[in-house]
């Protein structure tokens, strides 16, 4: 007994010496773990609710959601069909629209753990590219149908996407989305514009990043329309003229609704205006959370 409690003196009086040679190391690990204490107490990070006043906001989105999701799994049906049916520039055409309903709320999408990497990978983020059996979803039966023309491999990814299509319509629609989770998407859209479909990126063997360009902005506009009461005036009238100059360019490339021309097409100088413009864009609406006094919790 006596042993034991000279032991346990011996261990109490080496922390304190250590704690008055090293009190850098205290320090440290007070930084690491602050007491908490009051009414403002973090159990854990998770979504932030959604104040009472934006409620009606965020059910009106989540209707614009479920729609454009059922457009997207009747796209893909559709997609199915034709390439059954050999009818490959009806697929085709199934297979742009398709993807411009998904890309019109994609960012809601990616709340959703890994199924945007599930559904809508790219090739090169494999290192076997087309090659690797992880690339599926969308991009898959985009190679097949555009790139390769291979009707059979073609026939099989759409099928596959279009179960894995129902599923994310099921799942969606079934979820509340909290309303500072849709404050961030608005900036989420013009973010995605600028870091692939701006350098045709997104849909490389299609060449239909425009049509995707014009997805992401009617998403993003459809947020700032909805929360357009809550904004004010000063704040939306820079977005709508901005996005009034966006949209003018996309306009010169449009062919008939919802139809743009290749990406190729697309000429540097108005690459270069939508660059410019997109940027001004995203520093408007990343003021939206301060506007609107909601925290958000972003890509941890």
């Amino acid at each position: 007994m006596y042993n034991s409690l000279k032991s346990k003196c011996t261990w109490i009086i080496t922390g304190l010496m250590l704690s008055v040679i090293y009190p850098s190391l205290v320090y440290g690990k007070a930084l690491r773990s602050p007491v908490q204490s009051g009414d403002s107490i973090i159990i854990a990070k998770g979504d932030i609710p959604t104040p009472e006043k934006y409620k009606d906001a965020v059910q009106k989105y989540q209707v614009f959601v479920d729609a454009e999701l059922a457009d997207m799994v009747v796209q893909l049906e559709s997609l199915q069909n034709n390439i059954q049916s050999g009818k490959l520039s009806k697929a085709r055409a199934a297979y742009i629209s398709a993807h411009q309903h998904y890309e019109a709320v994609r960012p809601v999408i990616m709340l959703f753990g890994n199924t945007d990497r599930v559904i809508n990978p790219e090739a090169y983020y494999f290192p076997d590219k087309e090659k690797d059996y992880r690339f599926t979803g969308f991009h898959l039966v985009e190679y097949y149908l555009f790139m390769q023309e291979n009707q059979q491999a073609a026939l099989a990814a759409a099928s596959d996407l279009l179960v894995k299509g129902r599923d994310l319509y099921n799942r969606v629609s079934g979820e509340t989305i909290e309303f500072p989770k849709l404050v961030q998407a608005s900036v989420d859209f013009i973010e995605m514009i600028l870091e692939t479909k701006l350098a045709g990126k997104e849909n490389i063997y299609s060449q239909s990043d425009l049509a995707d360009i014009a997805s992401d902005l009617r998403g993003s506009q459809k947020i700032i329309g909805i929360t357009g009461p809550f904004i004010g005036h000063d704040m939306t009238g820079k977005i709508k003229e901005n996005n009034q100059r966006i949209n003018d360019i996309l306009k010169s490339y449009q062919l008939s609704e919802n139809r743009y021309q290749p990406y190729s097409h697309l000429q540097n100088k108005d690459k270069m205006a939508l660059y410019s413009l997109l940027s001004y864009q995203s520093e408007i609406l990343a003021g939206l959370r301060a506007r609107l006094d909601v925290d958000v919790y972003y890509k941890y």
